[in-house]
Formats: structure tokens, C-alpha cells, sequence
């Protein structure tokens, strides 16, 4: 699959298979993640640790439910709900607290990331819900290993595909305009 075909094929894959991911994969990731286009630092923490997952998903649902935004209210009230959709990676990514740009740095690294899960064969979402779970459970900062002077920015879920939870909105195409 070349870079156009894994941009066209990726999608947010809100629902993982158990299945662990394989070391070399999450490798990759790395990689793809460390050669984005960037003008400052970030870092990057791996996730595997299902105790710390669960524990990250399930105060983040708690706080999406108390969180007066109605977008997020509405997607704690749906049947099921789980904000890490059971993935079995998190990337967390975080950089330099009140560096510029930090928000930029980080998206393009995931939004690589999320192109080269495509083109290895697994699922991905973008996500911010995990960081609404560290400011419920700040300890879980330190668990995860989160550099000293570094906030978190996104997250980047990752595993094997099982479909999705629920549909989300289609893109409609038509968010272009030309000036020649």
C-alpha cells in the first residue's frame, strides 16, 4: 500500500480485538510519528499496560459524563461506551509545557502514525478523551512516565480492528475553494 492508498483507506476505528501489537509494529509507529514535520519537541508514551488503560478509560468516561459539554455528555450517555474503545496501545503524546506550537507537533505526528497503522494492517483513532482521564487521575501521569515539564496533548489508540462501535458523520467533499 503506497502513502496515497493508506490516506484514502484509513479510517477511525472505534472498536479493537484483544490482540496485542506486535513490538516491531509499534516500532513503526515510532518512527512514522518521529519523522513528521515539526518545529519543537514532543514525547511520545506507549501504553500496554491494561490496568492503567482501564483505569485512564474509565475516568475519562466519569468526567465526560460530568462535563457540561453536551458533545461529550452525549457520547458518555450511548450504550456501552468506552472512551479507549478497548484498544490495546495507547500513544500518548505530550510535549514542553507552554512551548509554541505544541498542539501542531503533536498532530502531525499522530496524524502519521494514523496513516502508517493503515499501511500496517491496523486500526487507529485520534483521540483527546485520555487526557480528560489524567486530569481526573493526575497519578496516572507519573505511571505512564510522562517527562517532567511535558503536558499531554493527544492520543493515538492502535490494535486490530473489530469493527466500530458506533457510525460517525461522513465527510461531505465539499470543503474546498480555489483562488486562481
Amino acid at each position: 500500500m503506497n502513502a496515497l492508498e493508506a490516506i484514502k483507506a484509513r479510517k477511525s476505528t472505534r472498536r479493537y480485538k484483544p490482540n496485542a501489537v506486535e513490538a516491531e509494529k509499534i516500532e513503526q509507529l515510532i518512527s512514522a510519528a518521529n519523522n513528521a514535520p515539526k518545529a519543537g519537541t514532543f514525547h511520545i508514551s506507549v501504553v500496554e499496560n491494561q490496568a492503567v488503560l482501564k483505569s485512564l478509560n474509565d475516568a475519562a468516561l466519569t468526567s465526560m459524563k460530568n462535563s457540561g459539554n453536551d458533545f461529550l455528555m452525549s457520547r458518555a450517555a450511548l450504550d456501552g461506551y468506552q472512551p479507549l474503545y478497548g484498544a490495546p496501545v495507547l500513544f500518548l503524546l505530550s510535549a514542553p509545557e507552554g512551548a509554541p506550537y505544541n498542539q501542531a507537533n503533536v498532530s502531525c505526528a499522530a496524524a502519521n502514525m494514523t496513516v502508517a497503522a493503515t499501511a500496517l494492517g491496523l486500526g487507529s483513532c485520534y483521540v483527546i478523551a485520555p487526557l480528560l482521564g489524567l486530569q481526573a487521575k493526575p497519578e496516572l501521569v507519573g505511571k505512564i512516565g510522562i517527562p517532567q515539564g511535558f503536558v499531554p496533548v493527544c492520543g493515538v489508540l492502535t490494535g486490530y480492528s473489530d469493527g466500530n462501535a458506533f457510525e460517525t458523520a461522513k465527510s461531505t467533499g465539499n470543503n474546498v475553494n480555489y483562488c486562481k
